[in-house]
């Protein structure tokens, strides 16, 4: 039997240990820094029941890196777009983006008689070019609504043609072009769209399997055309009343389509519905839509063979036949080595930041038939940071690992990127990045190592022309929509990330008092759907922006 004043020295340390177990939990989650209106300000945001649910991480800097408020900011959290400051800032410190270009070749594998026919393949050397495409540079912010009260424009003349809208083709049908220049006439062989400069791996690590069916899921690939989509259109059929007809833009063989799509019974809310499953040609259509119609895309499946079947399309509308079908050759990793060593190993740069003009795939003796010579790839980053493009930062990401390590794979650009966030200070247990683009699942981030990133930016030369490739509040890009009524219109830069349930904003405010501050907000773990953390995040920095 135990004594009475044991049994009160045990009743009362099982009572101490878990309450200091609380205590300190709680203090880990509590603001860091000096007690000030900033912090009763976003401390009252947080208070709110509503966003009890999730976890928040923040971090706000002066413009020197002395910290002004702390909340769990040395966690790890899931970035979502966030990873593509890394991914943008590593490539304006590493490359002469101002100048440097892409160049992509269309090459004779084989020689040409005198009558143009190509005895062989003809090859599209992809060098990771993301903007073999219908976009306009350099990027363009939307344009503002109209006034109140202005009327709208006036429709076309009845009798006139619709207005066609932009060709996704054009960018191909340019090159083959100067393939018939050439002198090109017949291709004996097939039409080969090669992506072997970079190693053939379209998804990363902890992609979404349902994620890889949409634009934002595309696959990578160091040839790839339009984005690596193709849009479908559903429209009422003229001679069935309830049935549709479906086009396909770019206008190419490539997809299979199922279509059971009809039209919605008029009251009656439309549900259309789209799916393909992975590595699945096969594209399933149904549910209903409205009268006016539905569009949507979808993400192709293997690049190099889609870029390679709209070429031979474009030869064709030239008048050059094509013996041969449209086909792809991929270049495929031996690496049996864990993704997390292989980014552990030191890397020395190439000292390339003024040395290289453009990046192209070795020509190897081949005859060159025809070449497009991109925008720079500045120009390119603005776009990728503006609209939050995951195929063109996932390219950028590919392009540094082949150009300052040792091959364009996932691996090897998580690794130069690794090397260069490290090498500005910042501690490599507070990032761990598989992608470029923050699609997985597994990459994680602690907000201070990203307000670390952002001053450090702030020092160099080109800091103010990566800061404006950054959406700017209520003004363009994906905050166009958001602080439109908000002091903050105009006065902050910064990235968003959405990412299932993961939310993120990381950037420059310009305060009341005319400071820059550096600032990064990290939200995990809210519900399915919910919208008060996104609106948490803008209250927290118009918080900020208030000193």
């Amino acid at each position: 039997m135990i004594p009475s004043r044991r049994r009160l020295a045990l009743w009362l340390l099982c009572i101490l240990i878990p309450c200091s177990g609380l205590e300190s939990q709680t203090k880990s989650a509590r603001p860091a820094g000096p007690h000030t209106p900033l912090a009763d300000r976003i401390n009252a945001i947080l208070a709110d029941p509503a966003v009890s649910h999730a976890q928040f991480g923040i971090s706000v800097v002066t413009s020197d890196g002395q910290q002004l408020y702390g909340l769990n900011e040395g966690r790890l959290f899931v970035p979502a777009s966030n990873a593509k400051l890394f991914t943008t800032a590593a490539a304006y410190a590493l490359l002469p983006v101002e100048t440097l270009t892409w160049t992509t070749n269309i090459v004779a594998g084989g020689t040409i008689d005198a009558n143009g026919t190509l005895h062989g393949d003809l090859l599209l050397l992809g060098a990771g070019d993301p903007t073999l495409s219908i976009r306009h540079y350099p990027y363009q912010p939307p344009a503002p609504p109209p006034a109140l009260g202005t009327p709208p424009p006036a429709g076309p003349t009845p009798g006139t043609p619709p207005t066609a809208g932009p060709n996704p083709m054009e960018v191909l049908q340019r090159l083959a072009q100067q393939v018939e220049e050439s002198g090109v006439r017949n291709i004996e062989g097939s039409v080969v769209g090669d992506d072997s400069y970079f190693l053939y791996e379209p998804f990363g690590t902890s992609w979404g399997w349902d994620d890889l069916q949409w634009p934002y899921g595309a696959p990578v690939s160091a040839l790839s055309f339009n984005d690596n989509i193709v849009e479908l259109r559903l429209a009422p059929d003229p001679a069935s009343p309830s049935a549709t007809v479906a086009e396909w833009s770019p206008n190419i063989e490539y997809y299979t389509l199922d279509n059971t799509v009809t039209l919605a019974a008029p009251g009656e809310t439309p549900h259309p519905g789209l799916n393909r499953g992975p590595g699945n040609m096969m594209v399933r259509a149904y549910g209903t839509i409205a009268a006016l119609g539905f569009h949507e895309g979808l993400a192709i499946d293997d690049p190099a063979a889609f870029t390679a079947a709209a070429f031979k399309d474009a030869l064709r509308g030239r008048g050059i036949t094509v013996a041969g079908s449209a086909t792809s050759a991929h270049r495929y990793s031996i690496e049996t080595g864990p993704f997390a060593a292989e980014r552990a190993m030191p890397v020395k740069p190439a000292p390339t930041r003024a040395g290289l003009d453009t990046i192209a795939a070795p020509l190897e003796g081949r005859k060159v038939l025809a070449t497009r010579v991109s925008v720079p790839v500045a120009e390119d980053i603005t776009m990728t940071n503006k609209l939050s493009q995951n195929l063109h930062a996932e390219l950028l990401l590919r392009m540094l690992g082949r150009v300052h390590g040792t091959d364009g794979s996932f691996a090897e650009g998580a690794r130069v990127v690794r090397q260069f966030i490290t090498s500005i200070g910042v501690d490599d247990n507070d990032f761990f990045l598989y992608d470029g683009s923050g699609m997985s699942m597994d990459d994680r981030v602690a907000p201070r190592s990203l307000t670390k990133l952002l001053v450090y930016v702030t020092r160099q030369p080109w800091g103010e022309a990566w800061r404006n490739s950054l959406p700017v509040a209520g003004v363009d890009g994906t905050l166009s929509g958001r602080f439109k009524n908000s002091p903050l219109k105009g006065r902050m830069w910064a990235k968003t990330g959405t990412h299932n349930e993961s939310d993120a904003l990381s950037g420059y405010i310009s305060t009341a008092s005319g400071k820059t501050v550096a600032f990064s907000i990290m939200v995990n773990g809210h519900r399915p759907g919910s919208k008060v953390e996104i609106q948490a995040i803008d209250r927290i920095c118009e918080a900020i922006a208030a000193d």
